[in-house]
């Protein structure tokens, strides 16, 4: 060995040293994910300021086109929204604003983690999804979400369509899309009388110049309203996520401790081998002094 040089390590210690490396990186790695998630809302509010969040609706896109097309049409028909970037993004909105409605565009992502936060802790809140498939379409309906619109040129009118039957009409989902067939804007024909437009526009318009004590009693109403059975649904599939994750621990402890033992044992029986010739070239050198 040359002067200065490390000394060699063992190759069961230097594949442990690199097991533990690997597993150093990997809680590195989730300790920054986690932490940068933590600080998303804390950022917005830097960059945009928590008086300037409007609530209401949420559009979760990175397309300027698809961000304007909705925000065009959201203004027209007087909602307020708020844009997110991503699905990061869109849970740090979440959890500053109040939200009845997103808009998630998953045309070229899943954004599956918007549904499971919004499954666990807005279970209040109507997710209109943005598909470029069938198959996107189905999985969207699937994770709870009330209705989809299919590709980028969606048509605005049954945006308005899905608008009025959720958050004026109050349906809990488009049982229309949920079963497969096209929007027929039956959801809202039986209600598309002069008199029932003008008290719902009376309302909204109430709901806008009511001072912010009585907007958060409204919300606070509208939480306390979520159907039980949907809570229970959300609980059990948190319930099961967890045990899922505790299998999993099990199951890498388990091999962990295998690899271990196995390298235990490699290790042992180096030592013996390395031992066993030892003693093999001692004879050998004491034969050979005798024989002088």
């Amino acid at each position: 060995m040359k002067k200065g040089s490390r000394p060699e390590t063992h190759p069961v210690l230097q594949s442990r040293l690199s097991f533990v490396e690997r597993r150093m990186h990997r809680a590195r790695r989730q300790l920054k994910r986690r932490t940068r998630r933590a600080l998303v809302p804390l950022d917005i509010q830097e960059s945009v300021g928590i008086s300037q969040i409007k609530g209401d609706v949420l559009i979760v896109s990175d397309n300027p086109h698809i961000q304007q097309k909705v925000e065009t049409t959201l203004q027209s028909e007087t909602y307020q929204c708020d844009i997110a970037q991503n699905g990061i993004e869109a849970i740090g909105y979440m959890k500053l604003g109040n939200y009845r409605m997103v808009v998630l565009d998953r045309t070229r992502r899943g954004r599956s983690q918007v549904f499971r936060y919004i499954e666990r802790y807005r279970p209040h809140i109507k997710v209109i999804s943005i598909v470029n498939d069938e198959n996107r379409a189905r999985e969207s309906m699937a994770f709870g979400g009330y209705s989809f619109l299919l590709g980028t040129e969606f048509d605005p009118e049954q945006l308005r369509t899905c608008l009025t039957s959720s958050l004026q009409l109050n349906h809990r989902v488009c049982h229309i899309l949920a079963s497969g067939q096209p929007c027929n804007r039956s959801c809202i024909n039986n209600y598309q009388w002069a008199t029932d437009f003008q008290e719902m526009q009376y309302e909204r318009q109430l709901a806008r110049e009511s001072p912010p004590e009585i907007e958060m009693e409204h919300v606070d109403q509208e939480i306390d309203d979520v159907d039980p059975l949907q809570t229970e649904q959300s609980d059990f599939f948190e319930e099961l996520e967890e045990v899922h994750d505790e299998a999993l621990m099990e199951v890498e402890e388990e091999e962990i401790e295998k690899i271990q033992e196995e390298r235990l044992e490699e290790f042992e029986q180096e030592d013996a081998q390395e031992a066993e010739s030892m003693e093999l070239t001692g004879d050998d050198s004491s034969s050979e002094q005798n024989g002088n």
